[in-house]
């Protein structure tokens, strides 16, 4: 491509993420229905001022989110059950509008996911390895002072999650928490008062280690990861991150 033509191609696909940002959040707050149609292009092209071009590359973006199906009848809204990883960190933009219990859902699979690598990795880990995970659940390391929130573990339990990877060499678990990692990143804010005790899961989690018990490990985890989602979707739920982009749903 010259780069004249580069130049006259930014426009458009600027146009275009800007429509597909704003028919996303939509659909994710249920102003279309699963089955029922979107606009069609010439309709959405006049809606948004722009050439057909740009609608179809916003199409073709929300068609690779999993949330439309590109048919010969026309555009279809998909069950938000069949989207990808990719429209979580938007539904969590959205706060609480589109999905009041995400975080919830979010921290029990972020448990059972830790419960399980865990389990795999203590079971094969060598003397080596069990030290290395010893040392990253250290007070020393972990260096939570006096402060019980969930900024006091996140460091060691982003340390500790890496250690297992690398102890597990498992693609799978590692491509799983990097797009949730991705999705995550910047949009929850980890400085309010934990509903359970931060320090105590280290310690437990510490505890099994010594014990070379790794079905301890995982109870001990996904106990505390239970607990945490049931208390959060009681309403105690912690506060969205500010500055994190909330694009507004108002119709142009």
């Amino acid at each position: 491509m010259n780069e004249t033509a580069k130049q006259a191609s930014e426009p458009v696909k600027s146009r275009a993420s800007d429509i597909s940002d704003l028919l996303r959040d939509e659909i994710l707050l249920g102003q279309y229905r699963p089955g029922e149609r979107l606009p069609s292009e010439r309709d959405l092209a006049a809606r948004f001022q722009v050439n057909r071009g740009a609608v179809r590359e916003a199409i073709k973006t929300l068609a690779e989110l999993g949330i439309v199906q590109v048919l010969p009848g026309g555009v279809r809204i998909s069950p938000i059950e069949q989207a990808s990883l990719s429209v979580l960190g938007p539904l969590l933009d959205l706060k609480d509008q589109a999905r009041p219990t995400l975080i919830s859902e979010l921290v029990a699979v972020f448990g059972a996911l830790l419960a399980l690598s865990s389990r795999l990795a203590l079971a094969r880990a060598t003397p080596e390895e069990k030290d290395r995970l010893l040392t990253i659940l250290s007070p020393e390391t972990a260096n939570s002072g006096h402060a019980n929130t969930p900024a006091t573990y996140e460091q060691p339990l982003a340390q500790f999650a890496a250690a297992l990877i690398d102890i597990n060499n498992n693609l799978v678990l590692r491509l799983i928490g990097n797009g949730l990692r991705a999705q995550m990143m910047g949009r929850i804010d980890r400085n309010e008062p934990s509903p359970v005790d931060a320090r105590g899961l280290l310690h437990n989690m510490a505890n099994a280690i010594e014990a070379d018990n790794p079905a301890r490990l995982a109870f001990v985890i996904s106990e505390h990861f239970d607990h945490l989602s049931a208390t959060l979707a009681a309403g105690e739920a912690p506060q969205m991150n500010p500055n994190a982009s909330h694009r507004t749903t108002q119709h142009a």
